[in-house]
């Protein structure tokens, strides 16, 4: 099974050194999209009202095969 590496981009840049298994390319694909939510509810923008995240997978001879974006934008409607 091989090993795929999950970076994440949010503001600052944490490397994935360590990866999981997953069964192909889609599970991983998969994986990044389920990570992305996770990751917002710990990263609400506290200094302004954007932000965006990024998970970038990359395969065990490190090429990206797929990349994933949540991005956050609020709004105040106070005038």
């Amino acid at each position: 099974m091989p090993r795929f590496f999950f970076d994440v981009h949010d503001g600052r840049n944490e490397r994935d050194d360590e990866g999981i298994l997953c069964e192909d390319v889609q599970a991983a694909a998969l994986e990044a999209k389920l990570l992305l939510p996770e990751i917002a509810r710990h990263e609400v923008p506290k200094d302004g009202e954007r932000q965006t995240i990024t998970v970038l997978v990359t395969d065990e001879e490190g090429h990206p095969v797929y990349s994933a974006a949540l991005c956050f934008v609020g709004t105040w409607l106070l005038r």
